[in-house]
């Protein structure tokens, strides 16, 4: 499966974050003996992996002339049955090639050869065959079983030093640490899932192990943001996703209905009644593509899906998210609303074509309207913010992964509400203009952080001339609270000198403030008035 990582793509010395590399083992973190939880090893080779990345995602990818020619994706993986099969999940795995070089380490430290089966493409989970690999089946724990908010362990593979003798060696090995579950969130809740939260979840930790704390198997972490997870349970991983790749012997295509639609919360009242809905629930169809399932079963323009089987879907983030964990060929019964008339239509998912937009699973949003998506991110960067200066401020390996993790979510989450259009007051910059929200069409290139606490990217040279400047830089969002907040930035302000000196890009700046110490003067112009704001760097 192959995962796109922006940042992988920029310098490629970000699999470390992204890729699930090996870190250091921090202290807090213990190591644990479990027979059923192995570690995974991929040996990627990276060459190999750029020219995928540019043939099936039509990206540009460079490459550093000293980075190394092999990567190694270490991941964890579970027993799932006695015939030496073995769940888990693969960055930069490319499903079509089974010659790939895998391994498993044990609890006991024995390494042995592994083969990739296949991939269930609709949930991004590998199958992999151990023939010397034989475990005593975990006890497992029902879902129903959970308390909301019960503590639980996370195991993950990890890198940690082992020694013979006189010798010390590097070598994987499962490490614990703590979190808790909540049921019925709505990122999770549509997939049949839990939510797992922990500060300790990096991008590494995709696929750790979630057990109790007397270790029952809940399930398998998918990573969904920094600090948050979705959380598998053991029976769905075991029984459906395992049975199905290993019936197949092969890849299990993801399902595709080939529909879009909008979430009748975002319809007005009147529209509401003149469909004929008791609630603001479900999805009005907009387009039907040709030749599609959806097609092939009857459903129709204007038909408000409001039920997929046993699920009701409150909205299209709902709807896509049920769908997402299907695999082609999969029967399913749609309730519908046609003309007022309630109306059941039987469909066959097909296979996702390749080029279909898949969004983000970090960024479904709920069945609310814009307003409260926009409302939910908001509430969420402003979350991330508070952690980002908390982490700027650590010098250790740990701190800086997880700064790099939180700031490309932040510009995740930017760039979603800058595609949402202008909206109301930013809660993280107090009565400034939303000016993160939106792309205006003076500004190129994306989003850099600096620590003082505000983004911001460059100027096309057009408004730099309109502002009779050389160059500068746009403040897309000011962080409340941060040094930036405190000194007068605010989101919109465009940067146009430092200590007297022409600024020309974002990039020039980062590299004067990470020189810098104590007052820096800047000259911005805000609302076609230039002003000098002061920020104290420390």
């Amino acid at each position: 499966m192959v995962r796109a990582v922006t940042a992988l793509l920029i310098l490629i010395v970000a699999p470390a974050a992204l890729a699930q590399a090996p870190q250091p083992v921090q202290p807090a973190v213990r190591q644990i003996t479990v027979p059923w939880a192995v570690s995974v090893v991929h040996t990627i080779d990276l060459q190999k992996m750029v020219e995928q990345m540019r043939e099936q995602q039509k990206l540009r990818v460079g490459v550093a002339g000293t980075a190394p020619p092999f990567m190694y994706n270490i991941t964890t993986g579970i027993v799932v049955d006695d015939q030496g099969h073995v769940v888990t999940r693969l960055a930069n795995l490319d499903p079509q090639d089974k010659e790939h070089k895998l391994s498993v380490t044990a609890s006991d430290g024995t390494t042995m050869t592994a083969k990739l089966i296949g991939v269930d493409l609709a949930t991004g989970f590998a199958v992999l065959e151990v023939a010397l690999l034989k475990s005593a089946a975990p006890k497992v724990v029902m879902q129903g079983n959970l308390l909301n908010g019960a503590a639980v362990n996370i195991l993950t593979s990890d890198v940690v030093q082992k020694s013979i003798q006189d010798r010390v060696y590097l070598a994987p090995a499962i490490t614990v640490s703590q979190g808790r579950v909540l049921a019925g969130s709505l990122y999770s809740g549509a997939r049949g899932a839990l939510t797992l939260l922990s500060d300790s979840l990096r991008a590494r930790s995709d696929s750790s192990v979630v057990v109790t704390t007397d270790n029952q198997v809940i399930g398998i972490a998918q990573y969904a943001g920094f600090g948050r997870a979705y959380l598998y349970p053991i029976q769905f991983i075991r029984d459906t996703i395992a049975k199905r790749v290993i019936e197949k012997k092969n890849n299990v295509p993801a399902g595709w209905l080939g529909v879009r639609g909008v979430s009748v919360a975002e319809l007005s009242d009147t529209d509401i009644s003149r469909i004929g809905l008791e609630r603001k629930s479900g999805v009005i169809v907009r387009l039907v593509q040709t030749e599609s399932p959806a097609a092939q079963a009857g459903l129709l323009l204007d038909d408000v899906i409001t039920r997929v089987d046993d699920f009701d879907v409150a909205g299209e983030a709902d709807l896509r998210a049920f769908l997402s964990q299907m695999p082609a060929g999969q029967a399913i019964k749609l309730r519908t609303i046609r003309n007022h008339q309630p109306v059941e239509i039987n469909a066959v998912l097909g296979a996702r074509p390749t080029a279909e937009f898949q969004q983000n699973a970090l960024f479904d949003q709920s069945h609310q309207p814009e307003r409260a998506q926009r409302d939910q991110l908001e509430k969420r960067r402003a979350e991330l913010g508070v952690r980002l200066r908390e982490y700027a401020k650590g010098a250790s390996k740990e701190d800086q992964e997880a700064y790099n993790e939180l700031a490309i979510e932040i510009r995740q989450i930017n760039e979603l509400l800058r595609a949402m259009g202008p909206g109301g007051p930013d809660p993280l910059v107090g009565s400034a203009p939303p000016a993160s929200t939106y792309a205006p069409s003076f500004t190129s290139g994306s989003d850099i952080s600096f620590q003082v606490g505000f983004t911001a990217r460059d100027l096309t040279p057009q408004l730099a001339a309109s502002l009779q400047a050389r160059g500068g830089v746009w403040v897309s969002n000011v962080f409340k609270g941060s040094a930036a907040e405190r000194a007068g930035l605010k989101a919109g302000d465009v940067i146009i000198e430092m200590q007297e000196r022409v600024l020309l890009s974002a990039a020039q700046l980062q590299a004067f403030l990470s020189s810098q110490r104590g007052t820096i003067t800047f000259k911005v112009v805000r609302t076609k008035e230039p002003i000098a704001v002061s920020l104290i760097v420390q």
